[in-house]
């Protein structure tokens, strides 16, 4: 077996014990705010759990000698190819699994009957598409299965179906990647929110790209039949990815969250997403902006959800809702107002709802 590639075995270790710490802060979070755990808490252990998978099957194929191709027996060169599909399998599901929490959480933030709920909803039709298209491939790519490690030239892989695996494969990861990362990104970047806030959450999603570098560097070297530091990538991959996972948790935890209000006020502020909107709202009745029954509903929502590991500290996303059909929602607001050199203020605020 011989010492080669001893030092990436470590790393593998490494990378897979990196995400315990996190992980446990994330689901001790989760349990001491809500008493429960949810769809996307499972996803994460779902991940961690192929991971730790990944981990066992690469130190396999390690021990039958993966560091050094060129002495390896028949046997064992067998035993290396018959962990192609399990390996790949899990490699793939754990990132899956990782994408469509980070969408579930999103989709908890956003207001329900919102557009966001919508792109949310579409997002998870997608990766379960893309998700299915993959899996498939890998057990099908190359069929029957011992092709993979046949001597006999007429019965082997087929090198475009590998070529096609490949590409979509690299094409899906790194797409959905850049979509998952970029949408709260953009939300948050209409918020009217000090900057330092901007950039404080805009860092915890642009963890994520580097899991978009990561799928780069992994690409580039599987395509050159790297496979011990194809392995290594892997790992360093899909460890960032459930790492980025867990930081909103952590924020709320180190920040921590205005617990002390009442429900009416502890999500109700919001960031408006421009001064002319917030004047609009000022000078007419809020009824499209339906912050009576609806933002009830949210809050209460957000609270059964968890969803204190919020993306900042100051409030929630605060998207426009479309007015429920069959119900008219009437809210009067007072609000000190400055504009050049007329301002106007008050110290209450009435609301009042018919439906």
């Amino acid at each position: 077996m011989g010492a080669n590639g001893l030092g990436q075995v470590v790393s593998w270790y490494i990378c897979t014990v990196a995400t315990f710490p996190f992980v446990a802060l994330r689901m001790y979070s989760r349990w001491k705010r809500v008493g429960k755990f949810w769809i996307d808490d499972y996803l994460v252990l779902l991940a961690v759990c192929c991971l730790i998978g990944d981990l066992v099957i690469q130190q396999h194929m390690w021990n039958l000698g993966l560091g050094d191709m060129s002495t390896i027996t028949p046997e064992n060169f067998k035993g290396i190819m018959q962990m192609i599909i399990p390996g790949s399998t899990l490699y793939v599901s754990s990132l899956w699994a990782i994408k469509v929490a980070l969408v579930f959480f999103y989709k908890s933030l956003a207001v329900p009957g919102s557009r966001l709920v919508l792109i949310y909803n579409i997002a998870l039709a997608g990766l379960a598409v893309t998700y299915l298209i993959i899996f498939f491939d890998i057990m099908f790519q190359c069929f029957p299965h011992n092709k993979r490690w046949s001597t006999d030239p007429d019965y082997q892989c087929s090198q475009k179906a590998a070529e096609i695996n490949y590409w979509i494969t690299i094409f899906f990861n790194i797409f959905t990647d850049v979509i998952i990362i970029c949408l709260p990104i953009t939300m948050v970047s209409r918020l009217q929110m000090k900057l330092k806030d901007k950039l404080g959450v805009a860092a915890i999603f642009a963890l994520g790209f580097l899991v978009v570098i990561s799928s780069i560097v992994r690409a580039y070297y599987s395509k050159s039949q790297e496979t011990m530091i194809t392995c290594t990538v892997s790992m360093i991959e899909t460890a960032i990815a459930i790492i980025a996972t867990c930081l909103p948790a952590l924020r709320s935890m180190i920040l921590g969250t205005d617990t002390t209000k009442d429900n009416s006020n502890s999500y109700g502020r919001h960031y408006e997403l421009s001064s002319a909107r917030r004047k609009a709202n000022h000078n007419r009745l809020n009824a499209s902006h339906a912050s009576g029954g609806l933002q009830s509903a949210h809050d209460k929502r957000n609270r059964a959800h968890g969803s204190e590991d919020s993306l900042f500290s100051d409030g929630h996303l605060g998207p426009e809702v479309e007015r429920p059909a069959g119900k008219i929602t009437v809210n009067t607001q007072i609000e000190t107002m400055f504009e050049d050199t007329q301002s106007t203020a008050s110290s209450s605020q009435a609301k009042s709802s018919f439906k």
